[in-house]
């Protein structure tokens, strides 16, 4: 893909841009899904709410949606493995990396650092992508470790 002056500006701003590492999780009619993440953010206090952008041709895409729940799981700086398989075409091996559990069939990974339990109550499609918004329904907090991060390509521990 070829790729204007603009865009290669932003990609290279992007490069350098640190971000926390997330792995989004849901389910839907029995099928599970994972995904490596990092445009996530909080969206709001009142009510706590947060937002995710995920590629339309992703896996998880066709899983989450309006009414339908999903899991922000915030990777501590141990958690690479489970990064860099969830950022692949492996989606048979996504949940046997980590410690996976369910919160009203909702799977989270519970080794992550932070948990984020959103009902997604509204969507926007922009071109490629479809941010998502979250009502955060739960959270899990654990304690001792620092987050993972990522920056020009790659991940910071």
């Amino acid at each position: 893909m070829a790729f204007n002056s603009l865009q290669s500006d932003f990609l290279e701003a992007m490069r350098n841009y640190t971000s926390t590492v997330a792995v989004l999780s849901a389910e839907h009619n029995g099928v599970k899904q994972a995904m490596t993440a990092t445009s996530v953010a909080s969206l709001s206090l009142d009510p706590p709410s947060m937002i995710i952008s995920v590629n339309q041709e992703a896996s998880i895409y066709n899983i989450l949606g309006k009414g339908r729940n999903f899991c922000v799981n915030v990777l501590s700086s141990n958690q690479v493995d489970l990064a860099e398989v969830c950022s692949k075409n492996e989606e048979e091996s996504r949940f046997e990396v980590g410690s996976w559990s369910a919160f009203n069939n909702i799977p989270y990974n519970s080794d992550s650092l932070i948990n984020i339990f959103c009902l997604c109550f509204d969507l926007s499609e922009q071109t490629t992508h479809t941010v998502f918004f979250g009502e955060v329904i739960k959270i899990i907090n654990s304690k001792g470790s620092t987050p993972l991060l990522y920056r020009e390509g790659r991940y910071i521990g």
